[in-house]
């Protein structure tokens, strides 16, 4: 088998640890870039050459940055170009190497930042995704319940009570996946479930407050979605004080624009619930904080913010 030689390079290649050395040779002999302590000195001289060789091996990536093509013609007179480009930073090899270094840094911490803030827009892309597929099956339960046969019962048995409980309370464990879009509908899903269960069986949310846990707020969050009623602004302000988990709080801002939306929130409540809501900012993310302002907006309708 036999090895093409790439005869471009090896002239590339040859070009740089000549007019590096060259050009790190004049930088010693005329103190272009040198220190003062360097002077004279044998050793000092040698490691010039090498700046300037190492200087000229970043003439490729200056090139690259600068969207030049000059490193890949083969050209006569670009050569020469290109050993210019050599002899120049191999002279200035301090200032070259220091200014292509941080200006290689700097690149990738803007690509680092560029990433994160890529994966930040496709996960609220996924969320506000997720959110839409979640709403409609809200409101399809919503109809479903409300067109349901009343309960003849007051109240339901004990039964209902304690699986809802034990919903609740393994909520923050089942929840707690690695992907973004299935930890979206994993918490969904669930808090429909747990909010369903209370507007079947009739359940008391006077008992239910006693289980405080992040689970029962997303429930009890549910439950004035799925059933709003004059009682859940009420209900609202309660469990808002100690929701602590984003997807909670933005479970209770939706809460909030179906009361508004149902006429339960008029003039007089706005500015309490303007006060629960901006509550909600601190530490949010894009999507709590554009979840915000929307229910800002629709509490503006009715009454004035401040």
């Amino acid at each position: 088998m036999h090895c093409k030689v790439d005869i471009h390079l090896l002239v590339i290649i040859g070009i740089m640890i000549c007019s590096g050395g060259f050009g790190g040779y004049l930088n010693y002999l005329h103190n272009f870039d040198t220190l003062d302590k360097d002077s004279g000195d044998k050793i000092g001289r040698f490691k010039y050459i090498l700046l300037g060789i190492g200087a000229a091996f970043l003439v490729p990536a200056f090139l690259k940055m600068i969207s030049s093509n000059l490193s890949i013609s083969d050209d006569n007179n670009d050569y020469l170009i290109f050993a210019g480009f050599c002899l120049i930073a191999a002279i200035f090899s301090r200032r070259f190497i220091n200014t292509i270094g941080e200006k290689i840094l700097e690149a990738a911490k803007n690509a680092e930042k560029s990433a994160q803030e890529s994966k930040r827009k496709i996960e609220n892309t996924q969320f506000e995704l997720s959110t839409a597929k979640e709403r409609i099956e809200d409101v399809k339960l919503a109809v479903d319940l409300k067109n349901a046969p009343k309960v003849n019962i007051e109240r339901a048995d004990n039964s209902h009570k304690e699986k809802l409980i034990e919903l609740a309370n393994s909520y923050v464990t089942k929840t707690s996946v690695p992907d973004y879009a299935e930890r979206l509908r994993l918490k969904a899903e669930l808090g429909r479930k747990m909010g369903e269960i209370i507007v079947r069986n009739n359940l008391s949310t006077e008992e239910l407050l006693n289980h405080s846990s992040e689970g029962m707020i997303l429930a009890l969050s549910y439950l004035v979605q799925l059933k709003p009623s004059e009682k859940g602004l009420d209900l609202l302000k309660i469990i808002s004080k100690s929701a602590s988990q984003l997807y909670t709080k933005y479970s209770i801002l939706v809460s909030f624009d179906t009361l508004a939306r149902n006429s339960y929130i008029n003039k007089t409540h706005v500015k309490e619930v303007v006060n629960i809501i901006t509550a909600f900012q601190q530490n949010a993310d894009n999507s709590l904080l554009r979840k915000i302002q929307d229910t800002l907006t629709i509490l503006s309708l009715i009454g004035p913010l401040e």
